[in-house]
């Protein structure tokens, strides 16, 4: 947590002994963490199934090349790297074949493209007890400073002086940081210039082991400047590992395959997520929020310049239960809580990612027009055709397969774009929010993130701020190899020895509207206001960037185009009669849908502020379901919407 030493102290007492068990110096505990060796088919089984992956699976293979370029120290073309691990394998030991394949993987910069380590090797992590970030300093040049303290594992820096939040970071084991940061960017995963920067930092202050090697020395010399004094100070701190659990982590067999399908998360934040609440409680927000029944959720009002100004943290797009289910929520709070603010902050900072079904499915709350979804796309290679039409797969949907077989047999590179759902499914809620509506990001929101804070772009939605100039630049689905070898099998997948696991970018995002074709994978999503970390922001844990954002917002022109429900969101018809209401304003027509299909348009002839009831009458044959309502101008643009449910 962003604390004072003091405040850390004395938490130590606080420590369970739970957690001393589960953490330990690195230097105490190197010699656990080793790899099983391998037999030459067990070798030979890895390198054919990474082969599959980046050869026929990785839809960014081409993409990257471009991007990035060639270079021996740098990006790697993968499909000619893993060709030349298979000619080289008989001579590699199995350290040797890790570390070869962990440097291809790492080197394309994707961290939906991950190569992950055998048991016990992956259930280690080492950690320093303090996160660096990037701000600006009063110039705008980068700096690099501490942002927070693992507050329960500093008991294990016992003879060394630890950093406050704010101390700038000078060097690194003596090179200065900058450099340091360089010299990571290629194995941090981060795609584009702010996510590599990012991501270098993390790759020098924790190492989940599941997909970094083990840190060579046992601790590292790091340089600061104290933000309070000014003093120049340097001091060795230790990698601190945790331990594997004693039990194992219990798994979730139960997730449908359609959301195994649809899933695009980052692996490694994901399992860091898993831990971090023990190492300190930090919340990420920049004051204290109310909990929802979501435990991705949380929510507050601030009062700012005398206007209420709504704040969201979506930690995550994961679900509990439903998608539905964590949207009605969410309708729920901004028709209630936040029903009187005056503007929304959605905060998706350090945002993973989850299912893309839901980020698309989530814009729809905040369009005042039909929000569309994300498009993507497959490589074009025989290995997804068959899997597409010979396996369990050919029951994910007729689209998918149509694009392979636009394609198969030729040259063309990639598939034509498809959408996980139609247009109508993604907007069976409506508009259920009407003021202005900001979304903050940063170069750590990730994949979904990505999916939802561009998506606010190309549908209109939501004005991005940004702590970084783009996003983290996750731009695919994402696909586990266990899934593929226990859906698939042989003889495509065969399972890996030892626990381990891969994941691959199987189908590449496309944007839409003003960024029509963009990809998102490496480009990310530009901020359309760039509100940067500095030390102050450090200090405050960003409530003065909020208001900065929040003043932005009232800034804007609000629509003068309004709508008032007069009944709530879902009716009980036994217990009322069937006549819908709506309170509008500056609005010319008004057309009613009934379960998605047009019934009328209502002449509202709206004009000025003064409000103007509308009544619609429930055919009487209709037992459930949803009436939607859209508002227009006299040139048939749409204003505003929102639906109402019935039974």
């Amino acid at each position: 947590m962003r604390k004072s030493l003091l405040a850390s102290t004395l938490a130590l007492v606080f420590s369970s002994a739970t957690l001393a068990n589960n953490y330990a110096p690195l230097a105490e505990v190197r010699d656990q963490i080793k790899s099983p060796e391998y037999t030459q088919q067990e070798k030979e089984r890895v390198v054919e199934q990474a082969r599959i992956f980046l050869e026929d699976l990785y839809v960014h293979q081409y993409a990257k090349d471009i991007y990035y370029g060639i270079s021996p120290t740098g990006h790697v073309n993968a499909v000619s790297e893993i060709h030349k691990v298979i000619a080289e394998l008989d001579n590699l030991s199995t350290d040797q074949l890790h570390s070869r394949l962990t440097k291809i993987f790492k080197a394309q910069r994707d961290l939906h493209l991950v190569y992950v380590h055998p048991q016990p090797v992956r259930s280690y992590a080492s950690y320093l007890p303090f996160e660096f970030d990037k701000t600006l300093d009063v110039f705008g040049n980068s700096e690099v400073r501490v942002s927070n303290i693992l507050e329960n594992i500093t008991p294990y820096v016992t003879d060394s002086r630890l950093p406050e939040v704010g101390d700038k970071v000078v060097s690194y084991n003596g090179v200065s940081i900058h450099k340091v940061v360089e010299q990571n960017l290629n194995v941090g995963y981060g795609a584009n210039e702010d996510a590599g920067f990012i991501r270098a930092l993390s790759a020098i202050t924790r190492k989940r082991h599941s997909v970094s090697l083990v840190p060579e020395q046992n601790d590292v010399t790091i340089e600061f400047v104290s933000h309070i004094t000014g003093e120049t100070y340097t001091t060795t701190i230790p990698w601190i590992t945790r331990l594997p659990a004693n039990s194992a982590a219990s798994n979730n067999n139960e997730t449908a395959i359609a959301d195994l399908l649809a899933e695009s998360t980052n692996i490694e934040a994901a399992e860091h997520e898993l831990v971090k609440a023990e190492l300190d409680s930090d919340s990420g927000t920049p004051f204290v929020t109310n909990p929802t029944a979501d435990p991705e959720v949380s929510w507050a009002i601030r009062e700012v310049d005398g206007k209420q100004v709504g704040y969201i943290k979506l930690d995550s797009f994961s679900v509990v239960g439903s998608i539905d289910y964590s949207l009605w929520l969410l309708i729920d709070l901004l028709q209630n809580q936040l029903a009187d603010t005056d503007a929304l902050v959605f905060d998706v900072r350090n945002n993973p990612g989850g299912l893309i079904t839901y980020a698309d499915r989530l814009v729809q709350l905040f369009a005042n027009k039909s929000a569309k979804p994300t498009e993507l796309r497959f490589i074009n290679t025989q290995l997804n055709y068959d899997i597409l039409h010979d396996t369990i797969f050919s029951t994910f949907g007729p689209h998918w397969q149509k694009v392979l077989a636009d394609v198969v047999g030729t040259n063309a590179r990639y598939t034509a774009n498809a959408s996980y759902i139609t247009v109508p499914e993604n907007n069976v809620f409506g508009q259920n929010y009407y003021k202005p509506v900001g979304v903050w990001s940063n170069a750590k929101t990730y994949s979904s993130g990505d999916v939802f804070t561009c998506a606010v772009q190309d549908n209109g939605v939501a004005k991005v701020y940004g702590e970084h100039t783009r996003t983290g630049a996750g731009g695919a689905n994402v696909m586990r190899h266990s899934v593929f070898a226990q859906y698939i099998g042989a003889p495509y997948f065969e399972a890996l020895p030892h626990g381990q696991e891969m994941t691959v970018s199987w189908r590449q995002m496309v944007r839409h509207g003003h960024n029509k074709n963009a990809l998102i994978e490496d480009f990310g999503c530009v901020s359309d206001k760039v509100v940067p970390q500095t030390l102050d922001s450090l200090l405050d844990n960003g409530v003065g960037n909020f208001d900065t954002i929040a003043r932005d917002l009232l800034n804007q022109s609000q629509s003068k185009s309004t709508v008032t429900f007069l009944q709530p969101h879902v009716s009980d018809l036994s217990g009322t009669d069937r006549t819908l209401s709506i309170e509008v304003t500056n609005t010319e027509f008004v057309d009613v849908y009934f379960n998605g299909q047009k019934m009328q348009r209502i002449q509202a002839s709206a004009y000025g502020n003064s409000g103007k009831t509308i009544e619609y009458v429930i055919p009487d044959d209709a037992i459930e379901g949803q009436i939607k309502f859209v508002g227009l101008d006299g040139g048939n643009t749409p204003l505003w919407n929102g639906a109402r449910y019935f039974y």
